[in-house]
């Protein structure tokens, strides 16, 4: 057990997807589920197919739905512990934004709103806020594929 110390911010590197989809997603990886605890939706939650129009639900964009459950101490449990950022899982929280690239303006002003709340629920600060590619072990990835300077200055 670690005390919290980060806001880890994420994107799913999919057009689509919701909670349930990325559980289902890291469980054929071998995972116990979602590695998240949270997920930002854009209003796609299916794929789009060759023969079918993209469905968009406007009433989903900003959405945020739970994944990986926290108890709200400022202790991460092992039944609590993500499973998105290497070296950082035991003392963070993770956010992962439906998307790749492109995120909406409800996406973004969910995200400074669920930021916000966890870190005066935590103690925490701006600075204590990353994007997955700031992180140690992060492997070259660039996700959440925006800048991260910018959005802590948001806050």
């Amino acid at each position: 057990m670690a005390k919290l110390t980060n806001i880890v911010i994420h994107c799913s590197d999919s057009e689509f997807g919701s909670a349930s989809e990325i559980d289902r997603w890291h469980k054929q990886r071998g995972w116990s589920g979602i590695g998240y605890h949270f997920v930002i939706l854009n209003g796609l939650i299916v794929p789009k197919t060759g023969y079918q129009a993209r469905l968009h639900l406007d009433c989903m964009d900003g959405q945020i739905e739970v994944g990986r459950k926290i108890d709200g101490d400022t202790w991460v449990s092992a039944n609590e512990q993500g499973a998105h950022a290497l070296g950082f899982n035991d003392k963070s929280i993770g956010i992962c934004l439906i998307g790749v690239r492109d995120f909406t303006p409800r996406q973004m002003s969910a995200l400074r709103t669920l930021v916000t709340e966890l870190c005066i629920h935590y103690g925490l600060t701006a600075k204590n806020v990353v994007g997955h590619y700031e992180t140690p072990k992060a492997g070259g990835k660039t996700c959440p594929n925006f800048d991260m300077k910018a959005f802590r200055a948001s806050l």
